[in-house]
């Protein structure tokens, strides 16, 4: 009875240890429609629609055009006063600075 109880133990851990690993590998992602040339890192981004996509657990900004990945950015996490209500791409000039998640705490700051 006693091997019955510890095997059942460590199925329970390592469910635990799976949904852990799991909820911390959210990605986000949102899409962005580009009507004018615009930079994001050392890409120039064409008129066209994009989708953005970045990992909580990394430091990077995947860009994808027609399911494609064209461009891997630098960027860093930075905390939000509240959550965002929807979506949102951040620019000065041309060049993409700053993307909100709908329902993020967080934001990711390009370069």
């Amino acid at each position: 009875m006693r091997i019955y109880g510890k095997k059942c133990l460590a199925v329970i851990a390592v469910i635990f240890f799976a949904a852990v690993a799991w909820a911390s590998t959210r990605t986000d992602s949102t899409r962005y429609d580009v009507t004018q040339t615009m930079e994001i890192g050392q890409t120039q981004l064409n008129p066209g629609q994009y989708t953005l996509k970045a990992n909580e657990s990394q430091d990077q900004l995947r860009v994808l055009h027609d399911g494609k990945l064209v461009a891997t950015v630098p960027c860093h996490w930075v905390k939000l006063n509240r959550k965002a209500n929807t979506s949102q791409i951040f620019s000065n000039k041309d060049r993409i600075t700053r993307v909100e998640f709908q329902g993020r705490e967080e934001a990711v700051r390009v370069g």
